[in-house]
């Protein structure tokens, strides 16, 4: 019986589909690489725009720190201002209040002056009754002058003390909006230090991507690379189970024609030719 033939059509297929399957997983390979690269490009582009934003942010930040630190020295400045313009006015009170007292001490005195010189006028004493009235006289004006100036001294305490809750108001509030410029500088500086963090986690990211999409690309290329040198039918010899690898990819030998011959009874005789 002739040798039994080796099923090479079989494993041209086998190689083929295993071929077909490599082509098909490094294609994958390749659509999962692009992919890959596109997210980490997109994740390294989002870390500069962050990095970028916690720069701007931190800009900002310092802009309002300065701000605050204007306003807070300019509102000190002012309440110190106001308090010395209140002291003044309150000297001004003061004074005003002794030269009325002493103007009105005048005006007594010249009006009492005055009586003696009409008194004196009247026993035929004229000479000292002329030079009592006429310090009478003196007093009187020394007495008004010094109630006006008083008066003006009082008009002058009034506005230094209305000037000064002015100033006051106004330092208050120029302090309130550098505490307020001081809160600003810190949540921009607390939104830089997010936004760097989140630069940092994103840089991150798309780099391990762009490690994984070249890792992909490579495997990729190897499995091209790999079906393009091995023939369909060798890969398909070599493709069996791990048990019968050696034996697959080694050519089955025919069987020895002894073995067939002694599974055949004996032969039966001829029949003579008649």
């Amino acid at each position: 019986m002739p040798a039994r033939k080796t099923k090479r059509p079989a494993a041209a297929d086998t190689g083929t589909e295993v071929r077909a399957e490599e082509l098909a997983a490094a294609e994958s390979a390749a659509a999962a690489t692009v992919v890959e690269a596109a997210v980490g490009a997109a994740d390294v582009t989002r870390g500069e725009d962050e990095t970028a934003a916690a720069a701007t942010y931190s800009a900002f930040s310092e802009a309002a720190a300065q701000r605050g630190s204007r306003d807070a020295a300019q509102g000190a400045a002012t309440l110190s201002m106001a308090d010395d313009v209140a002291a003044g006015g309150a000297v001004a009170a003061a004074l005003s209040t002794d030269e009325f007292r002493r103007g009105m001490e005048l005006a007594g005195i010249a009006g009492q002056v005055q009586v003696a010189a009409e008194l004196l006028g009247g026993v035929r004493q004229p000479t000292l009754a002329a030079f009592l009235a006429s310090t009478s006289e003196q007093l009187r004006v020394l007495a008004v002058d010094a109630i006006s100036r008083a008066t003006e001294g009082a008009v002058v305490a009034h506005g230094a003390e209305h000037l000064a809750g002015q100033l006051a108001a106004l330092g208050l509030t120029e302090v309130g909006e550098g505490r307020d410029e001081y809160a600003t500088s810190a949540a921009l500086g607390a939104a830089s230090a997010e936004m760097a963090a989140a630069a940092v986690r994103s840089a991150a990211a798309g780099a391990a991507e762009l490690a994984a999409a070249t890792a992909m690309g490579g495997l990729a290329e190897a499995l091209v690379n790999d079906s393009a040198d091995h023939p369909a039918g060798a890969r398909g010899a070599e493709q069996g189970l791990p048990g019968k690898a050696a034996a697959a990819a080694t050519p089955r030998a025919p069987k020895p024609t002894t073995r067939a011959a002694s599974k055949r009874g004996p032969r039966k005789p001829a029949k003579p030719k008649k």
